[in-house]
């Protein structure tokens, strides 16, 4: 077996061969090649290939390819070499050489060098060899090596994510877990992007198991991911939906926090049913005074939504004209649009205000707020409002080309609006 840190000279060869590489395409920006081989061998390829183009990008992949087999053939025992080629020939696709070479390096690598092992795990889920990917890391065993740990940690995480993507959330779960597991006695850094891919996986699972009927199977998947995020708003959401029949006690907690930080994602109607049957449970007992407390909640949370609360569903926007215009004489351009909404709720709705942001690129050239209903004119549900006009106008001097962004909001209390719309207009190029 041979060592890495041993093999200098083969190391001066190969840097040989990159610079002059680099020197010969000096026209296709030397930032991007070091970012470009920086990437291949840190496995961090991005798809845009960074302005490299791709024909000479494959040219010097090959280049490279070759320079490390005539290297292998100096110093056959330097598992480094294989393991290069192996993360070159993975890099070009030519998964076939790519498995042969590292398995070339894990059969030569150093006791205390589990980068071969590593390679070859992740190549093998590129694969879809999952249960090999699994295999390898399993076969190195277990020990206090915080690269092996960390090594592991990934592993786990990719299996977790190539699961997921496929549907298999029982199976994504589990290694998640299985990574978190290395994570947590490494550092924290590693465990907040798995602990939510976990969360996801067991709420994703969750639902598979609601569309079957399983229900205490997703229960346990979300009592999982509560212990995990119990501030997550959508597990505490479900939970409670799931709870709503067989523990409204508890339901009615889950909610209530829901309730506290975002009532917009409680759906108004069961939300009612729930209290009222806690009222009913309450009634029965011949707890009246408890059952008094629910109803007078039901009325709270009645006028509460009434005065406060729109949900997205409640209002439809129908643009009748969006259009930019040029006044010359002012030297400015002129956006107007024109639309009218229609109130879908059950209620009527007596406090009703809309904003419209217009902006160019990042700079707001109009904010504008009107309130269109009130205690006099109510907006009936079922309605549709009269037509409404928003302008905005900017000057142009220094200023064509481009576009104009557009949203328009609706609140009953500002801390509550919902997005109705938005859209991205072009302006002139020209003044004719």
């Amino acid at each position: 077996m041979s060592n890495f840190y041993d093999k200098r000279d083969n190391t001066g060869d190969y840097l040989k061969t990159f610079f002059t590489t680099l020197f010969i395409v000096l026209t296709f920006g030397i930032f991007n090649i070091f970012y470009m081989i920086h990437n291949i061998f840190n496995d961090n390829v991005n798809t845009k290939r960074q302005n490299v183009d791709s024909s000479f990008e494959s040219y010097l992949v090959d280049m490279l390819i070759d320079k490390n087999i005539d290297l292998a053939k100096k110093d056959p025992e330097n598992y480094t070499i294989d393991m290069r080629l192996g993360i070159l020939y993975s890099y070009k696709k030519d998964y076939v050489n790519a498995e042969k070479n590292f398995k070339n390096s894990v059969e030569k690598a150093s006791v205390y060098d589990y980068t071969p092992s590593y390679q070859l795990s992740k190549l093998y889920i590129k694969m879809g060899k999952f249960q090999d990917a699994q295999a390898i890391m399993d076969k190195v065993g277990e020990k206090p090596n915080k690269r092996l740990i960390r090594f592991k940690g990934d592993v786990y995480s990719l299996l977790g994510d190539s699961y997921y993507n496929q549907g298999y959330y029982a199976l994504a779960a589990i290694k998640y877990e299985k990574a978190i597991s290395y994570y947590n006695s490494l550092n924290k850094k590693y465990t907040k992007t798995i602990d939510d891919k976990y969360v996801a996986a067991l709420s994703s699972l969750a639902d598979k198991y609601v569309e079957t009927g399983k229900n205490e199977e997703a229960i346990m998947a979300l009592e999982n991911a509560y212990e995990i995020k119990p501030k997550d708003l959508m597990i505490n959401y479900k939970l409670g939906l799931l709870y709503a029949d067989n523990n409204p006690y508890k339901a009615l907690d889950l909610f209530s926090y829901v309730m506290k930080k975002n009532p917009q994602k409680i759906n108004y109607d069961m939300y009612i049913d729930l209290l009222q049957n806690l009222s009913d449970i309450e009634l029965k007992k011949e707890n009246y005074t408890n059952s008094k407390l629910y109803q007078k909640r039901i009325r709270q949370y009645k006028k509460f939504i009434k005065n406060n609360i729109l949900y997205p569903k409640d209002l439809f926007i129908d643009v009748v004209k969006s259009e930019i215009k040029t006044d010359i004489a002012a030297k400015e351009f002129i956006y107007t649009i024109q639309f009218t909404l229609q109130n879908n709720s059950d209620l009527d709705i007596d406090n009703l205000t809309i904003n419209a942001v217009v902006k160019d690129n990042n700079k707001v050239i109009q904010n504008f707020n009107q309130k269109i209903y009130d205690e006099i004119r109510i907006f009936k549900a079922g309605s549709v409002s009269p037509p409404l006009v928003i302008s905005a106008s900017e000057t142009y001097k220094n200023n064509l080309g481009g576009s104009l962004n557009v949203e328009i909001y609706a609140y009953k209390y500002p801390k509550y609006g919902v997005k109705l719309y938005s859209t991205i207009i072009p302006k002139p190029a020209t003044i004719e």
